[in-house]
């Protein structure tokens, strides 16, 4: 059996908050995000300054990237190549690192296409 395959004992498996963490930072970043960007853009354009519109977009892909990272470490401790079908601390801390890890990188693409639109939009448009 290679270490990839062999079993987690329950007692190393990731905290509890770090999974959570891993599954839902990289979404409430962006969502956050999504919110600053209706509010900062009217300021941005009254005050003809779009700095803290690229501080909150380099925040957010920070934040998601944190969260998407988190998710990579719970799925990686919890054995990447074993089955999610068994019951238990060890499988639900996979189910979550993976599914954090998926959505996370998805999360992180978003954040940074939107972030790219700031450099190239003026805030007033």
């Amino acid at each position: 059996m290679t270490a990839a395959n062999r079993p987690v004992p329950a007692a190393q498996v990731p905290g509890i908050t770090a999974q959570w963490i891993g599954l839902l930072l990289a979404p409430a970043a962006f969502f956050t995000h999504l919110q600053l960007g209706y509010v900062l853009v009217y300021r941005a354009c009254r005050y003809h300054t779009d700095l803290w519109v690229h501080v909150a977009g380099a925040t957010s892909v920070a934040l998601a990237a944190f969260g998407t990272w988190t998710a990579w470490r719970v799925w990686t401790r919890t054995g990447r190549t074993t089955s999610i079908e068994e019951a238990g601390a060890v499988a639900r801390a996979r189910f979550l690192g993976i599914t954090g890890f998926g959505s996370g990188a998805l999360f992180v693409l978003l954040l940074l296409s939107q972030w790219m639109a700031a450099f190239v939009l003026s805030p007033c448009q």
